[in-house]
């Protein structure tokens, strides 16, 4: 498994970048998975938020916005976030990993274990133990019932994390790919069903109870909506560039 976090120094010159964290030292490298599963374009990395996500043979989990403790404050005072991202191959025992962190994700259990594995020094202002952020995952106490493949979507509150996290705790991810579990701060319920979410919860949606929402009502049954979004603009420009054309013509033709 391999395991990223977004965090910075004290000092300025040391702002945030993504980092792969190795037993020793830590690598500046942003997750090559975010280019394929774009995950900028559903959380805000300063905000908490939570990103599972599957894409060919990866598996992701990404939490964001985890609070440092004060003496991590930057050169300006500001309250440092820490974001971590966990990538694997896909496998029963890595999925199991990921749903155990997603649950201790969920019920707010991450924010000081994290805190605690990173110290202040080294080249980039901080240091991380990977150890202790690989023993974070428990995952010998999960079920792996097959899940139900419809999709739910409802408000970031306490109630539905905590029915999230029950869920995790007894059912298998499905078999789809693209993001399977959204928690954002940003999103509004629209959006979330075009990304083909499988669990979506959002400050945005004020329904305080899980929200089926048919498959005719997503983009996609089960991908990130990037390629569809993405053919939705080619043809948008493609349409604009035709009228432009013809208005072109219309305009020569009244000219001469």
């Amino acid at each position: 498994m391999t395991i990223y976090i977004l965090s910075r120094g004290q000092k300025e010159d040391q702002d945030y970048s993504w980092f792969k964290i190795k037993t020793e030292s830590l690598i500046r490298e942003t997750p090559p998975l975010f280019t394929e599963i774009r995950v900028e374009t559903v959380i805000d990395h300063q905000k908490p938020s939570i990103i599972l996500a599957r894409k060919g043979s990866n598996i992701l989990l990404l939490v964001t916005g985890l609070k440092a403790r004060e003496e991590r404050a930057d050169f300006m005072g500001r309250s440092v976030r820490n974001s971590i991202a966990w990538v694997d191959y896909h496998s029963e025992e890595a999925e199991k990993k990921l749903r155990s962190l997603a649950i201790r994700a969920l019920k707010n259990e991450l924010e000081s274990e994290i805190d605690r594995a990173i110290s202040i020094g080294g080249e980039y202002g901080f240091e991380v133990d990977k150890d202790a952020i690989e023993q974070l995952a428990t995952p010998e106490y999960l079920e792996s019932h097959p899940a139900e493949t419809v999709c739910k979507l409802g408000k970031n509150c306490p109630k539905l994390r905590q029915n999230l996290a029950e869920e995790l705790q007894n059912y298998s991810l499905p078999s789809r790919e693209g993001f399977l579990i959204i928690i954002t701060t940003l999103k509004a319920k629209s959006a979330l069903s075009l990304s083909g979410v499988w669990r979506g919860l959002s400050d945005r949606i004020d329904n305080e109870e899980w929200e089926i929402i048919p498959p005719n009502n997503q983009l996609l049954a089960s991908p990130t909506s990037s390629s569809a979004l993405s053919k939705q603009k080619k043809t948008t420009t493609q349409a604009a560039l035709t009228i432009a054309i013809i208005l072109a013509m219309i305009l020569i033709y009244m000219a001469i």
